[in-house]
C-alpha cells in the first residue's frame, strides 16, 4: 500500500511539472526528439502522463526499469544488426 502512495504522489508531482513547465522546457525536448509522425495538437495530454508514469515508475522501481531499458537496448542492437545484414544480402538489381 504504500508502494501505491509513494507512486501516485510522484506521478502527481511529476505531472504537474510536466504541465506547469511544458512551454519552457518539456516541448523544446520532445520536438528535438521525436518524429513529425508522433507529433499531434494535443502533445502536452499525451506526453506529460506518459513522462509521469515513467517517472514515477523509475522512482518506484528503479531496478525493474533499469533491466527493462537494458533488453529493449538488446533487442534493438540485434534486430538493427540483423537488419543490416539482411540488407546486404539482399541483391537489388
Amino acid at each position: 500500500m504504500i508502494v501505491t502512495l509513494i507512486w501516485v504522489i510522484a506521478f502527481a508531482v511529476i505531472l504537474w511539472l510536466c504541465l506547469k513547465r511544458w512551454e519552457a522546457s518539456v516541448s523544446g525536448v520532445l520536438d528535438k526528439l521525436l518524429p513529425d509522425a508522433l507529433r499531434s495538437e494535443d502533445d502536452r495530454w499525451v506526453w506529460s502522463p506518459a513522462i509521469a508514469v515513467l517517472g514515477a515508475t523509475t522512482i518506484v522501481r528503479p531496478v525493474d526499469m533499469l533491466m527493462t531499458l537494458l533488453i529493449i537496448a538488446l533487442l534493438a542492437l540485434v534486430g538493427g544488426k540483423l537488419v543490416c545484414w539482411a540488407m546486404k544480402r539482399i541483391d537489388f538489381h
